[in-house]
């Protein structure tokens, strides 16, 4: 729903950004232990790489880049981004069991969705999301 006046002219989600300090190892998490597709892995520029990685289907990718001091980005923190399953439980029993490690479960589904947060290997807190049963 759109009351604005405004015309938008988005469409969608393109990136989203995460500092990594190291875009192969991040490709081996993100890939290999979450089940990410790697989407694009190639030179950006000279001494660059340009990597995104997506769950299978989405229109909307996590772009692994390296830190710059000139944005000052650095890994670490909180993800400007969670990621969502149908079911947690069976999300972290698969995850776990691969070496993720997560924190403990929050919400109760009503109104608050269930959720628990993972760190990757540059200590990035990723939030997992799960989808609210359908109403």
């Amino acid at each position: 729903m759109n009351d604005s006046t405004t015309a938008c002219h988005v469409t969608q989600i393109s990136s989203v950004f995460l500092t990594v300090s190291d875009q192969d190892r991040a490709i081996a998490f993100y890939r290999d232990m979450l089940g990410l597709e790697l989407r694009v892995d190639q030179e950006f520029g000279t001494g660059f790489r340009w990597v995104e990685v997506a769950p299978p289907g989405a229109q909307s990718v996590i772009a692994l880049t390296t830190p710059d001091p000139e944005r000052g980005n650095e890994p670490g923190g909180e993800a400007p981004f969670s990621l969502e399953t149908f079911n947690l439980d069976a999300a972290i029993a698969d995850l776990s069991a691969r070496g993720v490690e997560f924190g403990d479960v929050m919400g109760d589904g009503n109104p608050v969705p269930r959720m628990a947060r993972f760190t990757d290997p540059d200590g990035n807190r990723i939030v997992l999301i799960e989808e609210p049963a359908a109403g």
